[in-house]
């Protein structure tokens, strides 16, 4: 239960160091040495905080919290823990220590127990019986200060809590987090992140890459799916979160996102545990950027114990990273193992992979966990343009002899299929078979239709495999023969700019005998087997002029790829669902899992004093309307806007919310950039970020049109720069966007 107000303190945080001067002369030196509340907790270690930089300075008013945190990393196990008070750390009612054997449903009665003792004893003192107390009790009574109210003793049986211990993970941990602490340390310096972000994953994941936690964060990071497919991709075939390489790169970009948003190393920390939005909130609400003011005073609906404590228990793990044989004594950590990236030129099915570069399926499974259960069950295929991980750093020589070693009829243009589809509205035999990455004569064939047949809605059909390498080199001998030509697909092998579905209309063209395609009109170029397949991005967009005005809704479309995949039909097909047996369930993180905010927007899509809202990226009049239930004229005449005039981004709108709540309207608004958003990331990744400055005749429209970036994303980078008003020589942050192959 949190303090009815956010200035209201209990009475005993402030002079708890001297506790143990109170205490000695009652009970003896050795026995205040003995107590739970040692001043070990109390007084910073004076070697960490010459270490710290400024960036992560420890304030006075944490440091008990930071003990308290740095006794749960390195005191007990998870075969016990700390039953303490959850506002004040200092005060720990007792140890408990579990039966190593007995089940999860008698430790958690042994707590259940362990909490009604201390809350008789709470309401024994709030009714003015401290008579007869025990050394134990009289401790407690103590820690309560001097003149301690009924009602202190009363709000604190609210606060009692157990916190489980994790010394055995966390020395777990620093034995991994060897293999990992080269890579992590070099992104993080490559991005601007402070070095000391690399203890994260102590908190996090305990550096356990195979972690699940129970609200479905995953990895290293411990990344939520909505943030993580921000910055890398997240679905049934690839789940790059578990990729310790990739998701540090997310993680370094995500944490630069907040630091730019917030302007606090600790309030980026603090964001990554509670979400930006939050902090932002935080910040506006308490007018201040002092981490120890906002742990202290901030009431946030979803601000509870894992997020006020996730930056102390941050700076603990630092400490015990940073002395980690101190605490642990001499540790033997795992060796970095040497690997080496080979970018996958086709889809390929993993057994042939470790055929081909002659290496244990095993190993290649241990270094390449993004790679879904699907993946190694056959039941899909590693995806063209994967970095596949192979063991040790073999020569460039022997990884294009592999590649060579990579039979054609193992190489696929698309990705493998269900087998079969439900046909929706819409859909045609050539826009199936093209996504499926085969003829249309094959797809006719596999379901013995005749050449005239017409789909209907529902209809269940048979997706053949898609065509190989070995089927289009032999689909463009056929065509090269019929023309007088020679087929350009040396080694079985086409570039990925020949595109996958123009390869397909090479197939279906030869398929179906005609020879008017040419291996030239099917866009095949001459390419080595050695060579792997690249994607190029280009950003298009309508011209925009400078001087356009900053409508809401005029966001130039995304980044297009070059080649284009092939359409959605067989995409929909969704891989096999992981059995839950085949996951980490239980999580691993040090820290109990808050409320997640699944997003890394940080837009206030409130409803502030007067009806009023700002207007955002993507949003006109006639959106207003429909989420608050009245028409656009409506709206035009409260704000006194001509029938032509546009709401422009940035501009305060006046709402009727006669007809919903201001709650629905927030729902709503949310729900459409949410789409919005999701839709985006389900094709891009933000790669990273750089600075722009404003040029003449720049506008937000002709930067977003250069850059290929949404205007609202844009907007998300750069929220203190008004974006109607940039001159010349300001500087903004811009997100390097690029193309994902969900296939």
């Amino acid at each position: 239960m949190r303090l009815a107000s956010p200035l209201r303190a209990p009475p005993f945080i402030a002079p708890l160091v001297l506790v143990p001067l109170v205490l000695a002369p009652l009970f003896g030196a050795p026995l205040v040495a003995s107590l739970l509340l040692a001043p070990s907790l109390l007084v910073p270690s004076r070697s960490v905080h010459a270490a710290e930089t400024e960036a992560f300075a420890r304030p006075p008013e944490l440091e008990r919290d930071v003990r308290f945190w740095i006794r749960i990393y390195t005191e007990v196990t998870t075969d016990g823990g700390l039953l303490h008070d959850d506002w004040n750390l200092g005060l720990v009612y007792e140890v408990l220590h579990f039966d190593p054997a007995a089940s999860p449903g008698q430790r958690e009665r042994q707590v259940m127990q362990a909490k009604a003792r201390y809350a008789a004893l709470l309401r024994r003192f709030a009714a003015g019986d401290t008579d007869n107390l025990s050394r134990h009790e009289r401790r407690i009574l103590h820690a309560f200060g001097e003149h301690p109210a009924a009602r202190d003793f009363q709000d604190a049986i609210e606060r009692v809590r157990f916190q489980l211990g994790q010394a055995d993970r966390f020395h777990e941990g620093l034995i991994r987090a060897e293999a990992w602490e080269t890579h992590i340390a070099r992104v993080l310096e490559q991005h601007g992140v402070p070095r000391e972000i690399a203890a994260l994953p102590h908190v996090e994941s305990s550096f356990n890459p195979a972690a699940y936690s129970k609200v479905g964060a995953a990895g290293l990071w411990q990344f939520m799916p909505a943030t993580a497919k921000r910055f890398m991709r997240v679905d049934g075939i690839v789940d790059q979160r578990l990729d310790p390489y990739a998701a540090t790169e997310a993680a370094a970009n995500l944490m630069l996102y907040n630091y730019r948003l917030l302007g606090s190393w600790p309030l980026a920390v603090t964001a990554y545990n509670h979400g930006p939005a939050g902090l932002k909130r935080a910040q506006d609400e308490l007018g201040t950027s002092d981490i120890a003011v906002i742990v202290k005073r901030y009431q946030g609906a979803t601000f509870g114990f894992a997020s006020r404590n996730f930056y102390v228990a941050f700076l603990a793990a630092l400490e015990v990273d940073r002395n980690a044989e101190k605490y642990f004594g001499p540790l033997t950590r795992l060796p970095d193992a040497e690997s080496t990236v080979a970018e996958v030129p086709d889809y390929v099915p993993v057994e042939a992979l470790a055929r081909a570069f002659k290496v244990d399926l095993q190993a290649l499974r241990v270094l390449n966990p993004a790679l879904r259960p699907p993946v190694w069950s056959g039941a899909r295929w590693v995806p063209r343009g994967y970095g596949l991980r192979i063991p040790d750093s073999p020569p460039e020589r022997e990884i294009a002899a592999a590649w060579e070693r990579l039979p054609a009829a193992q190489r696929y243009l698309a990705q493998r299929n269900d087998g079969k589809h439900k046909v929706r509205r819409g859909e045609t035999l050539a826009g199936l078979a093209a996504a499926s990455g085969v003829s249309t004569a094959r797809l006719i064939a596999a379901n013995g239709w005749s050449a005239d047949h017409e789909l209907a809605r529902g209809d269940l059909i048979k997706i053949p495999l898609p065509a190989s390498r070995a089927e289009l080199a032999s689909a463009g001998a056929v065509v090269a023969s019929a023309s007088g030509g020679t087929a350009s697909a040396s080694g079985g092998t086409a570039s990925a700019s020949g595109g996958t579905a123009r390869a397909s209309a090479a197939i279906a063209s030869a398929s179906a005998g005609s020879a008017s395609a040419s291996a030239d009109s099917a866009g095949l170029s001459a390419g080595s087997a050695a060579t792997a397949a690249t994607v190029e991005h280009s950003g298009s967009a309508p011209s925009v002029s400078p001087k356009a005005p900053l409508v809401a809704a005029a966001t130039p479309p995304p980044p297009t790829t070059a080649p284009a995949e092939p359409a959605t039909a067989v995409g929909t097909l969704r891989p096999p669902r992981e059995p839950v047996s085949q996951r980490q369930t239980d999580s691993v993180a040090l820290l109990p899992a808050s409320t997640p905010t699944g997003n890394a927007d940080a837009t206030d899509y409130s409803v502030g004093a007067g009806d009023t809202v700002v207007v955002q990226a993507d949003e006109t009049l006639g959106h207003f309307a429909t989420w608050s239930g009245v028409d656009a004229e409506t709206l035009r005449r409260l704000n006194r806007l001509d029938r032509h005039a546009r709401v422009t981004v940035g501009r305060r709108v006046k709402l009727d919310l006669s007809h919903v709540g201001a709650d629905e309207f927030v729902a709503a608004r949310r729900a459409y950039h949410q789409q919005l958003q999701e839709a985006f990331f389900a094709e891009h990744r933000i790669a990273a970020t750089e600075s722009y400055g404003i040029k003449r005749g720049d506008s937000l429209w002709t930067i977003a049109a250069k850059s290929g970036v949404p205007v609202w994303l844009i907007a998300q980078y750069n929220p203190q720069v008004d974006l109607n008003e940039m001159r010349p020589g300001t500087a903004i942050t811009l997100p390097r966007v690029e193309g994902i192959n969900r296939q």
